[in-house]
């Protein structure tokens, strides 16, 4: 089970902007308010050895509103412990994780809407992010 898949069923998530895939792959994220996709991925990081120099950097997560996909895994979105946190992720009829954007300043995302593949996420701050849903690092 991967670090993402475990943290998620605990609840909680990283303290670390980034995209997290279920393979175990973790990608550094930040907010681009003038992009048309509102959040740019960047470069490959290791969850794994974030965690191990600090196992406590983690905050517990709300999910806020939620969306049922036809393949019978849902769309979320909530908030983290923090108040200025917020998070969006994608999970599987299983229940786990397939994967989760977390952003530190983002404020708590609370919409969700989807058309054609593609989800756009909307914080209480006016944040929105739009992601593909089957490869949310695709434009």
């Amino acid at each position: 089970m991967s670090a993402i898949a475990t943290l998620w069923a605990r609840e909680s998530l990283p303290i670390k902007d980034g995209l997290y895939l279920a393979s175990g792959e973790s990608v550094a994220a930040e907010l681009a308010p003038g992009s048309a996709r509102g959040a740019v991925f960047l470069d490959p990081f290791d969850l794994d050895a974030l965690l191990r120099a600090d196992p406590e950097w983690v905050t517990e997560i709300d999910v806020a509103g939620t969306l049922r996909l036809e393949d019978g895994g849902m769309l979320c979105c909530g908030q983290g412990s923090y108040g200025s946190e917020g998070f969006f992720a994608r999970i599987g009829e299983d229940g786990a994780p397939r994967w989760g954007v977390y952003f530190e300043e983002s404020n708590p995302f609370h919409e969700i809407a989807y058309s054609a593949g593609h989800a756009t996420f909307g914080s209480t701050s006016g944040v929105r992010i739009t992601v593909d849903i089957r490869n949310p690092r695709l434009p």
